[in-house]
């Protein structure tokens, strides 16, 4: 059996993204993240006409540094159209922030700048050219690409679109997503009291998968358990891909005779290779992952805690790159190493579970003092993972790490 590097399992993934198509989304409607599949360019200018940033008075030129009274022919509010009103020399128009300023403004002289005397203003003092006053198109033009293929699609890039006018633009669907835990072992609910059977564990790794998917807007479409029997397990697989783009099988990924992840992976059908079934890496190094005719399968371990980590160093990155977020990949990010870090010498990657805080402007990434793939608990407080290529992790060295909790906010910097 082959075993790959994990740079080679990456670069393999990435040969093998399946074609996304695309759709239409609207700019007025709440939607989950999505990626865009096309740049998007400001359909007005931004802003569309020129306005004030302040309340205040709009004045001419030719009166930045007079010291006379000017007379106030108008007022206009935020949401009033100027037509007909203009400033002219010796003249001053009342406005408010927001507000299109009139033709003839060379600057706005803020309230406080200013006596009000009845119907006329005296300056304070000299305003300058261009005080106060955004002109039109300023933030953006007509026709200026405002927003990039890959970029993530959400309720902040929706508020920029709909002020540029842009009411429409292309996302990436949505993926679906299904979820097939394997093994005889496995109690798939609490039971009526105690602990579970003699010989068998609580189902969990479904848990964390399809809470991190909907995190990245993929909808998981079925969760379904399976006793290891290799007719029932690729029966299951075969349905489940069919229905879904994505098939995340977890159990009997190993070389054991009750393994059947290969089987139920190969049973999908379609003419694409199985590119890897075990990656030097620890914890999880048996690893399978394949297209489908639908979309792609990955095989993952039976056991929580590398499965963990195989779902969040591989096929997070590469479930966001099909997504469409462009830049996406394994460990994007670098941290200081907090506190000393040791293992055996071997040839795999070894991925960390830990902590990723902020010290100042500094990410700081701590371990977890238990790395065993038999201890599971640090989970309630892991939030990222960090890959370690030798044997010893110095206090302060640089290392690369990914987020695993609270990733969303940091898609900018993936």
């Amino acid at each position: 059996m082959e075993l790959v590097t994990f740079d080679e399992a990456w670069a393999r993934l990435e040969r093998h993204l399946p074609v996304r198509p695309t759709v239409s989304v609207s700019s007025w409607v709440p939607a989950e993240p999505r990626w865009l599949a096309q740049d998007v360019a400001a359909a007005v200018d931004l802003p569309p006409f020129s306005r004030s940033m302040m309340d205040g008075y709009a004045i001419h030129a030719e009166d930045l540094g007079a010291d006379t009274r000017l007379r106030v022919v108008a007022d206009v509010r935020a949401g009033d159209a100027v037509a007909g009103v203009t400033v002219a020399p010796g003249q001053a128009v009342r406005v408010r922030t927001g507000a299109p300023v009139p033709p003839g403004t060379a600057a706005v002289a803020r309230e406080e700048w200013v006596d009000v005397e009845g119907d006329a203003i005296r300056l304070l003092r000299p305003v300058p050219a261009g005080e106060s006053v955004q002109p039109q198109g300023d933030d953006a033009r007509c026709g200026d690409v405002i927003a990039r293929a890959g970029q993530l699609f959400d309720g902040q890039t929706q508020a920029v679109l709909r002020a540029a006018g842009v009411h429409e633009c292309r996302s990436f669907r949505p993926l679906t997503a299904a979820i097939l835990s394997t093994g005889s072992e496995l109690v798939t609910g609490p039971p009526m009291e105690g602990g579970p059977p003699p010989g068998q564990v609580f189902a969990a790794t479904d848990a964390f998968l399809q809470s991190t998917l909907g995190h990245l807007g993929v909808s998981v479409a079925a969760v379904e358990h399976a006793a290891d029997d290799r007719g029932a397990i690729a029966c299951a697989a075969q349905r489940l891909a069919a229905a879904a783009d994505l098939l995340i099988l977890t159990g009997g990924a190993s070389v054991g005779d009750a393994d059947y992840a290969r089987d139920a992976l190969e049973a999908i059908g379609g003419d694409g290779p199985l590119l890897f079934e075990r990656i030097w890496m620890r914890p999880g190094a048996p690893f399978l992952a394949r297209p489908t005719p639908n979309g792609f399968a990955f095989g993952l371990s039976g056991n929580p805690a590398a499965a963990y980590v195989q779902f969040h160093a591989l096929v997070v990155p590469f479930v966001l790159r099909w997504l469409g977020a462009k830049e996406a990949r394994p460990f994007p990010l670098t941290a200081l190493v907090e506190g000393e870090v040791r293992a055996k010498p071997v040839k795999h990657t070894r991925v960390l579970r830990g902590h990723l805080r902020l010290r100042g402007a500094t990410l700081v990434f701590r371990a977890e003092d238990r790395q065993s793939s038999g201890s599971l608990t640090g989970l309630v407080s892991t939030n990222a993972i960090a890959r370690m290529d030798r044997d010893r992790l110095a206090e302060g060295e640089t290392v690369s790490v990914a987020w695993t909790r609270g990733w969303l906010p940091s898609l900018g910097l993936v």
